[in-house]
Formats: C-alpha cells, sequence, structure tokens
C-alpha cells in the first residue's frame, strides 16, 4: 500500500466516522417530545422491554419522560411491523433511561454510523479502492435523508444498516465464488452471513426482504455468466458440438447451484427472522395470542392479519409521497415543526442536493455501463459480459439501489407510503456515485467505470489535475450543503428567512 493511501486508511476513515458521528449526535434529545412515528415505535420499544411484547398506551400525547414514559397499559397494542426495531431502540433506553431522547434516539444514531462504516467497507470489497471507499463513507455522512433517519427512532434507519451488512457480505461471497465457477458450491459461511444480516433486515420491516431476493437473483446471473464463459473457452475437433452441450450444462448447474443457494440462505434468514420474535413467543399475552392456540398459529394469523392491512392501507397524509419522486426527494416528511416569534424549528430529511441529485446521474450512469457491456457481448455473441470488473460492480450497486425502490414502484398501491423509505437506498448511492467520481478523478486503482461507459477521457496530465480539482469542488460542495441544510436536519431554531431558503422546490415546503 502507497503512502497515500496508509494515510487514508488510517486518518481519512476515522475523521469520516468521526464527522459521521457528530452529524448524528449532536443535540440528539431535541426536541425532548416523541416525533413522528417516534409515537409508536419508542413506546412499543419500552413497553417490549417490560412485557416482551409491546402494550397500550392511554394517549397519543407526544409528551415524554418521568412518570409518561412508564404508563403503558398491560393489554397487547397492535403492533404493524416484527419486533426487531423496536428491541434495538430497547438498548439505547436500558442505557440512557427513558426519560430524554439521548435514550431514545441513540440505538438508530449509533446504527447510522455503523452504517456509515459498513458502506466504506464495502466500497473497499468491491473496488480494492481506498478512494473510492472513502468517497462513499463522506458522502453517506452527509446525505440529508441519511443523517436524519439516523437521529430519530423510526425503524428505517435500523433496515438501512442490516441491508448494507448484507450487501458486504454478499460482495464477500460474490468474489469468493468467482475463484470456482466451475463447481457446485455448499460451503460459503459469507453466504450464511448475508442471510443472517437480510433476515434481521426482514425482522425490523418486511421490506427487507427485497433486497436479500435481489442479490440472490443477481449471484445466479452471475454464476451463470461465469459457467457461460467457461462454455466459450471449449477446445476441440468439433467445437461446436461440444460448446452447445456444455452451454446446456451450465445452464442446468446454474439452476443446481441456484437451489442450493436457496437452500442455503433461506432457513437461515428465516431462523434470523423468526428468533426476532422470541419475546412475543416465550411470554403470553401478546397481539393475536390466544390462550390453547399453539404460538406458531397465532404467529401465522398475526402475519396474515398484518399483510391485509399494509395492503389495504389508504388514510390519505399530507406527506405522502409516490415512489417515483423517491430518488430525487421532491416531497420530504416533515417529521416535526414549531414556529414561535419569527422563529422555526424542523426536523425534515431535505435531501443534500449535491449527494441525492448527483448520485442518481452516477446510478444512471453505472446502469448504462452494464446495459451497454451487455449489449456489446451479445453483438460480439460473447457469452460473459459481466466478466468485466467494472460491469459487475456497477452491477451490485445498481441491484442494491433498485431493491430498495423498484419494488415499491412495482407494488404501489396505497397512498401512505413516504419519502423517507427511500434511506435505504442511500448507501448505494452513496456507492455509485463515489466510483463515478473516483473514476473521473483517474485516481489511483479505481477502475474505468468512466471508459466503460464509452467516455474517453484525456490522460494529459493538466487534463487529470484539471479533473482531480473538479472532484474536490464537488466534495466541498457537498460539505457546504451539509453545513448549510444541517439545521433542518436536527430541529435548530433557526429565524423563519432562515428556513425559507432552503425550500428550493415546492414540495419541501414543510
Amino acid at each position: 500500500m502507497t503512502p497515500t493511501l496508509h494515510r487514508l486508511r488510517w486518518i481519512a476513515v476515522p475523521a469520516i466516522l468521526a464527522l459521521a458521528a457528530v452529524l448524528r449526535l449532536w443535540a440528539l434529545d431535541r426536541p425532548d417530545s416523541l416525533v413522528f412515528d417516534e409515537l409508536y415505535y419508542v413506546r412499543d420499544a419500552v413497553s417490549q422491554l417490560a412485557h416482551g411484547y409491546p402494550t397500550a398506551w392511554p394517549d397519543d400525547d407526544p409528551a415524554f419522560g418521568g412518570e409518561r414514559a412508564r404508563a403503558f397499559l398491560d393489554a397487547p397494542a397492535a403492533i404493524a411491523h416484527p419486533p426487531l426495531g423496536k428491541w434495538l431502540i430497547g438498548l439505547g433506553i436500558l442505557l440512557f433511561g427513558p426519560d430524554s431522547g439521548w435514550g431514545w434516539r441513540f440505538s438508530a444514531a449509533v446504527a447510522g454510523v455503523a452504517t456509515v462504516g459498513v458502506t466504506m467497507r464495502l466500497g473497499w470489497v468491491l473496488s480494492r479502492s481506498m478512494w473510492v471507499a472513502c468517497i462513499a463513507g463522506l458522502l453517506l455522512a452527509l446525505d440529508g435523508v441519511h443523517v436524519v433517519l439516523s437521529r430519530v427512532s423510526l425503524l428505517d434507519g435500523f433496515l438501512t444498516m442490516f441491508v448494507a451488512l448484507g450487501a458486504l457480505c454478499t460482495a464477500h461471497d460474490w468474489l469468493s465464488t468467482a475463484r470456482s465457477p466451475g463447481r457446485i458450491l455448499w460451503r460459503r459461511p459469507w453466504l450464511v452471513a448475508a442471510a443472517l444480516a437480510f433476515g434481521a433486515a426482514a425482522a425490523v420491516k418486511w421490506s427487507g426482504l427485497y433486497p436479500l431476493a435481489a442479490f440472490l437473483v443477481l449471484l445466479t446471473i452471475g454464476d451463470l455468466f461465469r459457467r457461460l464463459g467457461l462454455a466459450r473457452s471449449i477446445r476441440g475437433e468439433d467445437r461446436a458440438t461440444l460448446h452447445r452441450l456444455s452451454a446446456r450444462t451450465a445452464v442446468a448447474r446454474t439452476a443446481v447451484q441456484a437451489g442450493v443457494t436457496a437452500a442455503i440462505a433461506l432457513p437461515i434468514a428465516f431462523a434470523a427472522y423468526l428468533s426476532s420474535w422470541v419475546g412475543w413467543i416465550v411470554t403470553p399475552g401478546g397481539q393475536n395470542r390466544q390462550p390453547g392456540t399453539p404460538w406458531w398459529a397465532s404467529l401465522w394469523q398475526w402475519h396474515v392479519d398484518s399483510l391485509a392491512w399494509h395492503s389495504t392501507l389508504s388514510a390519505p397524509h399530507p406527506y405522502q409521497s409516490s415512489p417515483w419522486s423517491w430518488p430525487l426527494a421532491l416531497r420530504p416528511t416533515a417529521m416535526y415543526s414549531e414556529r414561535w416569534d419569527g422563529y422555526f424549528a424542523t426536523i425534515s430529511p431535505l435531501p443534500n442536493p449535491v449527494v441525492t441529485w448527483l448520485g442518481v446521474a452516477a446510478l444512471l450512469l453505472l446502469s448504462w455501463v452494464v446495459l451497454r457491456n451487455v449489449l456489446l457481448a451479445a453483438r460480439a455473441r460473447i457469452a460473459a459480459p459481466l466478466r468485466s470488473r467494472n460491469v459487475e460492480i456497477s452491477s451490485f450497486v445498481v441491484t442494491g439501489y433498485l431493491s430498495g425502490w423498484l419494488p415499491w414502484v412495482l407494488t404501489f398501491s396505497r397512498p401512505a407510503v413516504f419519502q423517507f423509505y427511500a434511506v435505504v437506498m442511500t448507501p448505494f448511492a452513496a456507492l455509485g456515485l463515489a466510483l463515478v467520481l473516483a473514476s473521473f478523478a483517474s485516481l489511483p486503482r479505481t477502475g474505468g467505470v468512466i471508459r466503460d461507459a464509452g467516455i474517453q477521457l484525456s490522460t494529459s496530465p493538466e487534463a487529470v489535475q484539471g479533473r482531480r480539482i473538479s472532484v474536490a469542488l464537488v466534495l466541498g460542495a457537498a460539505l457546504l450543503m451539509a453545513v448549510l441544510f444541517w439545521p433542518l436536519w436536527i430541529g435548530m431554531p433557526v429565524a423563519g428567512w432562515f428556513s425559507q431558503l432552503h425550500l428550493w422546490l415546492p414540495g419541501w415546503a414543510a
């Protein structure tokens, strides 16, 4: 490792994590009442700690702390999501108590910082470039949607952490299986780890199943291309016949490997999911528990009822947002707002425009890299277009991003969905933008994503220096936007005119 990369590892990485921590932990107890859906998840977490399952509360007053933080009843509460996210919120409450936001928001903040670290590690595993890893971590640390969802005790920050962790483990499995393209593989410890992570994601919110399915499909496609590539390399007197037979064998063996992969991953993911219900299982009295009815029958009925509730939820909401608008963050969800004497305080996941909008442009470019190389391979009758390292990385990042967005687009059937669901896409947007910026700047060991997109850049020292300055300006602009928007991410009281400066789009108004 060069001295520059060594410094990046030991200086830049801790500095980025420290920046992420400051943005997510500073004044974490502001405001000192429950905001938005904290009203449900924090109170569920407190009563779940006491009973093993969530119980009801006497009113919907967001004031919390003191006696109000212990006013839960014995009757079971109606719950809309699995228990794991609320157990994690409960860990912070066990550490700091329920009397301030430090207790009920601390776990979410730690999960946010951990996600930045996991994203950096994923950038390194995919690209073997510390530049890509550090740029991706910095961009995610400055991402407005991710900052806000790390500062409120909703479930989506935990979901994002587990999805990023699952993607990291999948990347390790992706690389390890690439070294043995012709065999049926059973011993895959990284696949086991990925299944555990995605199972935990599903135990926070069911949408954690989307990336599990997406990455299993990607693993299968990559395995197919590698096997077809081996079939292409066959030599012999009747090469066409041998190739045809080997291609058929490749498809058949890919199907077998896909079955083996599913047989490994799905039971483990299910076990991870089921384990989150242990408190509900061992303590009778939770929602849907009936005397004389086995716990598994009651649990099955809860899933049936919950699925019906989610699929038919039609209550309109002033901050509902079509999934089509999520990539550009056109309608952020204001989670808290208060006005007094010309001052205004809000907590709203307004995007960092540099990170969010350039991230979409980068994902479009990476998508083009994959599509272009597949088309070129088809035209040249090459069987393995994904054998290009840059195409593999691009397809991986695009898959992660789309797994958090496309299922909502395809199944969108209710108005009560919100912009902040897109937080699960933010690590992949940061990775995609980091890959493009590093490649554009011709930084050492950053690959040729720009080149694989069919874009030719000058290699003269002057041109390279100019592009590196441009990338530095982009990162500086991202930092400047974070400074500008941070007061509205954390509920800091500001003058009304200052708040108005941030309302760039009509949908950004509180």
